[in-house]
């Protein structure tokens, strides 16, 4: 049998010690213990953030001038352009932006950039935009660190420029009013994992708290999209934004999050960060993959609850065409890629076409990436230019390796996990042998087969009302708090059958100890000829909520002999 994973890792269950000091059962007592909590403490804490996770927004660089351009442009009634990414996470923080500063009588003009015609960063295009509408003062999120040219730009047309970015400088500063960043090497901030969204929300926190004013509860709930959706690390500061930003939402009326969460199907009452993720921010994106960003925008900051269940519409139904669009890309990619596993799995996976669209290169890349355990890298091109996106694995720092072969690019930028560039025609041979190279050496003598870290090995019969409430409490899940996967040995398989638009998922019925669970296997829909007998499942439970009702579910990440 092929596994999707060649190791299974099940961490240590919690002591006994651990176990009474904590009070709780030994399953919950083991999932508190692999997330460093040990005392009752520690665990209100964890379970309930408080103010104490926030920092003080003025030990960011640049804070104290960034928030005193922006006073002196809300009593001179300056007009404000915001500038974000065509992601989740800039479309976020330029409806954050737009909001604050509109709620403070500014006059603001948002701009997110076309993927195709545009890029990441600042355009001319955009500062002709801004120029038009009379802005004196410009505000980037989630870019800006490297549109050094386009801000001197700016400035020679009048415009000052407020960076808050995440990204890394590569080739010096820009010349701004201020660079709002706390990844920059002079800060002295005491978390560096902030998002793009999550800068620019620190900015209006300061600006709010040095006009004495509350913030609105609307800002939590767009630094929680843009923080979930950019991966952010889900301790400190981030744990206690998403976690009141999932709050808000649950609680109060958002007419364009409404409306989203309505064509996914998700409960607002019991919205997860998994509905977030999986449901909601795919069509926030969607309209920049496939379009124009400034679709999703529209929606976020609509108050019109007709118009927003109409673009919420649109955006489904270009969520569909993207899903059609990958599967189709990821199958010829695959047969693409077969030559280069002749003798083994390569260091690193490369695959393009010319008629991929950009906006789907970053997805593919990632499931390349996901399924064979190797950083991956996918372009597509129709003439002498290429776009490219790569993602990566943790052993392998993806910006880092591009900054070896920088002379190849035209441009390129991201993180190490993620990052993008473009490159001629006749430089893509070379870079590509270039960067096997870089490949084979960083990745030498590492164990980088794919391992599935297993929390706990349970009975089914552990799964109640109880357990799931405690699971829910351990929200908001990401990066350094992921959704527990737990093992149960010996589930004899009733039936499995292929499903899913492209019949690519598996549907499993399971039993154990003479109760039934249904189960399903996302994207594994190729191994249905393994699911018989006896199985060993790896899985995440979940109360699956569809047409009104809830079901006990599994959430298959794996599954293998018994």
């Amino acid at each position: 049998m092929i596994l999707k994973y060649e190791k299974w890792i099940v961490l240590p269950q919690a002591t006994d010690s651990e176990i009474a000091t904590l009070g709780l059962g030994e399953v919950e007592s083991t999932l508190l213990v692999h997330r460093g909590i040990y005392t009752e403490d520690d665990l209100d804490e964890f379970l309930s953030p408080t103010l104490s996770s926030v920092h003080d927004p003025f030990l960011l660089p640049d804070m104290s001038n960034s928030v005193d351009r922006l006073l002196q442009a809300v009593d001179s009634k300056e007009i404000v352009g915001v500038f974000g990414d065509f992601d989740t996470d800039g479309i976020s923080g330029t409806a954050l932006l737009t909001r604050g500063l509109e709620n403070l009588g500014l006059k603001v003009f948002p701009y997110v950039p076309h993927r195709v015609d545009e890029g990441h960063g600042i355009s001319l295009q955009s500062l002709d935009f801004f120029s038009s509408k009379g802005v004196t003062l410009l505000i980037t999120v989630d870019c800006g660190v490297s549109s050094i040219n386009e801000i001197q730009t700016a400035q020679d047309m009048g415009i000052d420029t407020i960076v808050t970015d995440h990204h890394t400088a590569l080739d010096g500063m820009p010349h701004a009013i201020a660079i709002v960043n706390p990844s920059l090497p002079n800060s002295s901030y005491p978390f560096k994992y902030l998002t793009g969204v999550g800068t620019a929300f620190k900015v209006m926190q300061a600006l709010y708290q040095r006009k004495k004013i509350e913030l609105p509860d609307e800002l939590y709930v767009y630094v929680t999209l843009g923080t979930i959706s950019d991966v952010g690390l889900m301790r400190d500061e981030n744990r206690y934004l998403v976690s009141k930003g999932m709050d808000v939402l649950r609680k109060s009326e958002f007419v364009s999050l409404d409306a989203l969460i309505k064509v996914s199907n998700a409960s607002k009452k019991n919205l997860s960060t998994q509905d977030m993720s999986f449901g909601i921010i795919p069509r926030i994106n969607v309209a920049g993959r496939l379009d124009h960003a400034k679709l999703s925008l529209r929606l976020l900051l609509s108050s019109d609850k007709s118009e927003a269940d109409r673009l919420a519409q649109e955006l489904n139904e270009m969520n569909k065409k993207r899903q059609s669009l990958t599967e189709k890309a990821m199958q010829e990619a695959k047969k693409q890629i077969k030559d280069d596993f002749k003798n083994g799995v390569p260091s690193i996976i490369f695959a393009g076409k010319s008629n991929w669209i950009p906006g789907i290169l970053g997805l593919i890349a990632g499931r390349l990436s996901e399924e064979y355990h190797r950083p991956a890298i996918v372009a597509s091109g129709d003439g002498e230019m290429f776009r490219a996106s790569a993602r990566s694995i943790p052993e392998f720092n993806m910006i880092a390796a591009l900054d070896l072969c920088r002379d190849s690019f035209e441009r390129y930028g991201g993180h190490p996990m993620a990052a993008g560039f473009t490159i001629k025609k006749d430089r893509l041979r070379d870079f590509r042998k270039a960067m096997s190279s870089v490949a084979d050496e960083l990745l030498s003598g590492l164990d980088v087969e794919p391992k599935l870290t297993i929390e706990a090995e349970i009975s089914p019969s552990w799964i109640n009302s109880d357990s799931l409430s405690f699971l829910n409490a351990l929200e908001p899940y990401g990066e350094q708090n992921e959704e527990p996967i737990f093992m149960t040995s010996n589930m004899n398989v009733v039936d499995a059958k292929r499903v899913g638009a492209f019949k690519n998922h598996l549907k499993l019925t399971m039993e154990h100890q003479g109760r039934i669970y249904d189960s399903i296997a996302f994207r594994q829909g190729d191994r249905i000829d393994q699911c018989k007998g006896s199985l060993d499942l790896a899985y995440k439970p979940e109360m699956n909520y569809w047409n009104g009702k809830y079901n006990l579910q599994f959430i298959v990440s794996d599954f293998r002999p018994a």
